[in-house]
Parts: C-alpha cells; sequence; structure tokens
C-alpha cells in the first residue's frame, strides 16, 4: 500500500506542476551495508541459526532530475555496475549416512545488478542561497541469490529486490549552471533469500545507510 501512495504522488507531481528545469551529474556514496541473515543449516529443518553483518563499501551512480515550478525536484538515480550487497559462511556438520558425517561450509551471496531509485525530494531555499531538501524514494535492483550447501546441490535464484529510501540533504549552486548536493539516507530492502534442494535456507534483510556526495549540471 505504501508504495502505491509514494507511486500515485510521483504520477500527481508530474501533472500537477510544470517543468523548470532538468539536471543531471553523478554522485559518490559511502555505504554501511547492514544485513540480519538467518539461515536453516540442517537438512532435518529445525535448526536456525542468526548473525548480524555490516560491509562499507563506496560506489558510485548518476542521476538525472527534473525541479518543478512549485519546488519539488522528481528524479532517478542508476547505479550502472554489479554489486555483491551480502556474503555469508557458516561451518556445518551433516551426517550423510547412518554412520557418516561430513563437514563443510555452507555459503551465500547476494549479487546487485541495475539499481535504479525513482525519488521526489521536496526542496526548500534558505536566506543565505543555500537549499534544503528531504527524500522519498523506490527502489528496485535485479538480486541473484546463490546458495552452496554441504549437504545438497547449490542452487542460484534469481529475484527483484525493492526497497523504501528516506533522507535529508543539503544543496549548493556553483558558478551559473552547476551545483553539488550533500545527502544522507537509508534504504530499507525487503527480505531476499535462496533455498537448496534439501531445504537449506539462506534469508538476508539488508538496509543501507549511505552519505552521498553529488556534483550535476542543470539545462
Amino acid at each position: 500500500m505504501k508504495k502505491l501512495i509514494l507511486t500515485m504522488a510521483f504520477l500527481a507531481s508530474f501533472v500537477s506542476a510544470a517543468y523548470s528545469q532538468s539536471s543531471m551529474g553523478f554522485t559518490v556514496n559511502l555505504a554501511d551495508i547492514d544485513t540480519s541473515l538467518s539461515d536453516d543449516i540442517d537438512s532435518n529443518g529445525t535448526t536456525d541459526t542468526t548473525k548480524d553483518i555490516s560491509n562499507n563499501v563506496v560506489f558510485g551512480s548518476i542521476f538525472i532530475e527534473r525541479e518543478l515550478n512549485n519546488g519539488l525536484i522528481v528524479g532517478l538515480d542508476f547505479i550502472p555496475f554489479e554489486a555483491e550487497f551480502e556474503s555469508r559462511s557458516t561451518t556445518q556438520t551433516s551426517r550423510t549416512t547412518s554412520t557418516t558425517d561430513t563437514s563443510g561450509t555452507n555459503k551465500g551471496t547476494a549479487d546487485v545488478s541495475k539499481h535504479l531509485t525513482l525519488y521526489v525530494q521536496p526542496t526548500r531555499e534558505l536566506d543565505n542561497g543555500s537549499k534544503v531538501f528531504a527524500t522519498l524514494g523506490l527502489v528496485r535492483a535485479d538480486v541473484e541469490s546463490t546458495v552452496q550447501s554441504v549437504s545438497s546441490t547449490n542452487k542460484t535464484v534469481d529475484n527483484t529486490l525493492d526497497g523504501i529510501k528516506f533522507g535529508v540533504g543539503m544543496k549548493r549552486d556553483i558558478g551559473a549552471n552547476g551545483f553539488f548536493k550533500l545527502e544522507l539516507n537509508r534504504t530499507d530492502y525487503d527480505d531476499i533469500s535462496a533455498t537448496t534442494s534439501n531445504n537449506t535456507k539462506v534469508t538476508a534483510d539488508i538496509d543501507t545507510t549511505v552519505l552521498g556526495l553529488s556534483v550535476g549540471r542543470s539545462f
């Protein structure tokens, strides 16, 4: 429901105001990726483990946006490469026969590509010429999840990763047509999971906190 409401807000913003100017640019992002992982490491489906991991990564993105006459910015941000959002491993001892135990490592990874964010930024100009804004966006990406289990065959699952982005930032003009933006935002992604043939399941709940510095040009 919240995604439907946000989508309607995007559409309403386009039909309710005329365009004033367009912009495009690139962003350098410093991200803290927090992942809460849970998995079933036994073939009987009764033993679960959980683990929280955090990764710091730096990545770039490009954006194009339009500023409407009412001060609202509508934009699209794109990460033009594949990134590993999470990787998890845990040791396991599995009984393959009535008397024989096999030890090994269960592994799970999630590689994300075609990461798109459609966003709106209500903006307010300050007395010193700077602007402050809030960000609300819809996120969608392709994710390839791979699970390797010592007691089963490996499995690769292709899914769609959705999320909600929200943040705050500051914008400042540079020269006649240039500008830079500094933004702190957070994205809450939906859970992703992959299961092998013996029901060994890895589930990841991913959240990212990002500090982004953008440089752009209006035209």
